[in-house]
């Protein structure tokens, strides 16, 4: 009878079997049986993973040595500095990931309102680089688990959190479960978009505090609690699909969410992504994540110049950057310029709004 969970330290004992049917049919022959055997099992105790069965434990490895070869492609096929290798989600398979963590294309839940006339007047000026997190206005990084698709909600959310930092100068900790359940009664953790999340906190006045209201990540009727504190915005917007016009509001107003294809994150470990169209196609967009910066590099050649977002995830601290990516600006990579939206949060009380850092 097998144990409850089967660890990693039983890996090692069968590794040689299991491995073998796999390692010349995925991977490059530079790998050997062993070395496969010990990454997984390095994975395994890395990310403490563990399994109801040998059973499981051995179609985990096949997917994993299958991640493997996907990452070596995505490699092959990378255009700027990003690396890709073993993560937190190396056992998953494609679809397994896109059921956890994707949300619907526009086409399949509803567009969004029509773009309206840009206000000019909020656009500052395009300074060299911008990182809102040096500013400390920056909420820290989330995880929303893996049994409801709240991206879109934690980026409405942190969207927010981080206006009041800038232009209230009030620190806030605000309800992710609240947009879920109030936004798409019931259904929230089946994916959504932030325009419709920032449209339901705008109509109700306001968003209630996370203490208050708690995060589940699960579906839950919407609560409106007596003499709740709120949390209001001024309005929200969708902006043109011109990346400078994006970082000109990222740099004068603060973090904006946006809507991208995110093909490539699931074996993404560090640096900056710029991939080809055919490869991460920017019209098929199903994550949601926050902008919070922008700047460039420099390759040590000088080859490869790259303008890049600074990105926020809702995936934890694990993953990626500490849970940050990097992404090519500029060429609309991965479709990060067709749905960027964000809160308005007007300047009160005479203060000047906070500054981004460069």
């Amino acid at each position: 009878m097998w144990p409850t969970t089967f660890p990693a330290a039983r890996l090692m004992l069968w590794g040689l079997w299991i491995a073998a049917p796999f390692a010349s049919t995925f991977l490059a022959p530079d790998l050997s049986t062993s070395q496969l055997t010990q990454m997984f099992q390095d994975f395994m105790r890395q990310f403490n993973k563990t399994y109801l069965s040998q059973e499981e434990m051995q179609y985990r490895f096949k997917v994993f040595v299958q991640n493997l070869e996907v990452s070596r492609r995505l490699q092959a096929e990378e255009l700027g500095t990003a690396q890709y290798g073993v993560t937190c989600f190396s056992d998953l398979t494609e679809s397994e990931f896109a059921m956890m963590f994707g949300i619907p294309q526009p086409s399949q839940l509803g567009l969004p309102p029509s773009l309206r006339d840009s206000d000019n007047s909020r656009l500052g000026k395009l300074t060299k680089s911008c990182d809102w997190r040096k500013a400390g206005v920056i909420p820290a990084v989330k995880y929303q688990g893996k049994k409801c698709r709240s991206c879109w909600a934690f980026a409405a959310v942190s969207n927010i959190e981080a206006l009041w930092n800038i232009h209230r100068h009030v620190p806030r900790n605000l309800s992710v479960q609240e947009v879920l359940d109030c936004t798409y009664n019931k259904i929230g953790c089946l994916g959504g978009y932030v325009w419709d999340g920032l449209r339901t906190v705008f109509n109700s006045s306001g968003l209630s505090s996370s203490r208050l209201y708690p995060y589940t990540g699960r579906n839950q009727t919407c609560q409106k609690h007596q003499k709740r504190t709120v949390t209001q915005i001024d309005g929200y917007e969708l902006l043109p699909r011109d990346e400078n016009y994006i970082a000109r509001i990222l740099a004068s107003q603060g973090p904006v969410t946006a809507l991208l294809n995110q093909a490539r994150l699931q074996n993404y470990q560090k640096g900056i992504i710029q991939s080809p169209s055919q490869s991460c196609n920017p019209m098929r967009l199903d994550h949601a994540a926050l902008i919070v910066g922008y700047d460039e590099v420099k390759s040590r050649r000088g080859s490869w110049v790259g303008p890049y977002w600074i990105i926020q995830n809702s995936w934890g601290e694990r993953w990626g950057e500490k849970g940050y990516f990097r992404l090519h600006r500029g060429t609309n990579t991965c479709g990060i310029a067709m749905f960027a939206a964000t809160a308005i949060v007007r300047d009160s009380g005479g203060k000047k709004p906070v500054l981004c850092r460069p």
